[in-house]
């Protein structure tokens, strides 16, 4: 009986936006180090060190971020209160750490991430972790068969573990040649061939296990859960804080801003790269004009002339920029997010949350992400807001 979930590759792609890696990644390989976690440490370590496969990511403070896996986890309004003052009360470093995840952070990051796994351990109960726990393992896909914990659990020989490393590591440079050589030029070509190397390494995989095994690999995996419902969100965009002058508006929010598309983007008015930026800024004034999005620059000057908010002014009216510009002389906001480049783009969903961000020129030498700018915002205009009450954490609106 060939029982085993097609599992992986799709919450991890949608991870791999919002880390900034490839936009195709595949679940990559070594231990989550999640609530029902046994076998994390030095065991694992060493294990990972023994084959040419990556650290498998850790996506649990990901996935207990998003509504539809909350919902899945069938948490309480309480438990959802809990959980969001918890992730609140670390959502500086989670910003932090947007472009590596927890599972790459360093070690200055790791108390916040132990008091975050170990406050989530007292939120849920046995039942929400052990689905936790299957949701962990379908992300993880494949790879997660090299975790010690689940290879003692499936009772894999050592030789079978070592022929899945192998076949893990013949899927991963396939994976590596096809992305190197350009891939289909499509997305959905791209996907289709993704797909079909997957499919290839499962059919290896299960000449590999026997069929107690096999079904013990079901079990731990759980009912399959869809990933695309999901949308995973580092940290919430920070509150507008030290800014000196508003330029083109009144004073604004973050938090006034619920329930709208807003797109957040640093610059400097001498920045040339910043000025590369200016056309499709113009673009999206005139293009959502009315709709609910709100673009908003964030001035952070560079050199002593860009301090000049006169000269910021007259730029702004030269290039016919006529969104709101927070003057951030102080650098508060740049330090808030962590930045450390001009430009830089970020879009916040109407949730608050920094759901995708581009760093430098959106056309660099024709990337073409301005385009993929505007297709996120449509995406995320097009999402509900779900509005939730302060104290129950329960659900009280549901709009557009």
């Amino acid at each position: 009986m060939r029982s085993v979930l097609f599992v992986g590759g799709n919450f991890l792609s949608r991870c791999g936006a919002v880390l900034l890696t490839v936009a195709l990644a595949w679940p990559s390989a070594v231990v989550a180090q999640t609530p029902t976690a046994t076998a994390a440490g030095k065991e694992e370590k060493a294990a990972a060190k023994e084959t040419s496969a990556p650290a498998l990511s850790d996506p649990t403070i990901l996935l207990v971020r998003d509504a539809a896996v909350r919902k899945a986890l069938q948490l309480t309004g309480e438990q959802r209160t809990s959980l969001d003052a918890l992730l609140r009360t670390h959502n500086r470093m989670l910003l932090a750490i947007r472009d590596v995840g927890p599972t790459g952070a360093d070690e200055t990051a790791q108390p916040a991430l132990a008091e975050i796994r170990a406050e989530l351990n007292k939120i849920l109960n046995a039942k929400q972790k052990l689905r936790l726990q299957q949701l962990v393992l379908q992300v993880q896909g494949y790879d997660c068969l090299a975790r010690q914990d689940v290879a003692r659990q499936l009772k894999l020989s050592p030789e079978q573990q070592q022929r899945l490393a192998q076949i893990g590591d013949e899927f991963r440079a396939s994976v590596k040649a096809f992305t190197e050589g350009g891939g289909g030029g499509d997305a959905e070509a791209n996907a289709a061939e993704l797909a079909r190397l997957q499919a290839a390494r499962l059919e290896k995989i299960l000449a590999e296990l026997e069929e107690p095994q096999e079904a013990a690999f079901s079990k731990l995996l759980g009912e399959q859960f869809n990933f695309a419902q999901v949308n995973p969100s580092p940290a919430d965009a920070p509150e507008f804080v030290s800014i000196e002058e508003w330029v083109n508006s009144e004073p604004l929010t973050m938090e006034s801003l619920r329930g709208k598309v807003v797109v957040v983007h640093f610059f400097a008015f001498g920045c040339i790269n910043c000025i590369h930026n200016y056309p499709w800024y113009r673009e999206w004034q005139e293009a959502y004009q009315g709709k609910d999005v709100a673009l908003i620059g964030i001035h952070t000057p560079e050199t002593e002339t860009e301090e000049d908010n006169a000269k910021l002014k007259a730029s702004l009216v030269k290039n016919d920029l006529k969104f709101p510009v927070a003057v951030d002389k102080e650098k508060a906001m740049w330090k808030a997010w962590y930045n450390g480049i001009w430009p830089s783009v970020y879009i916040i969903d109407k949730q608050g949350r920094v759901r995708y961000w581009w760093y430098g020129e959106l056309d660099w030498k024709g990337a073409g992400n301005q385009k993929v700018a505007r297709q996120q915002i449509e995406k995320l205009l097009a999402e509900k807001y779900v509005e939730q009450a302060e104290k129950s954490g329960e659900l009280t609106a549901d709009k557009r």
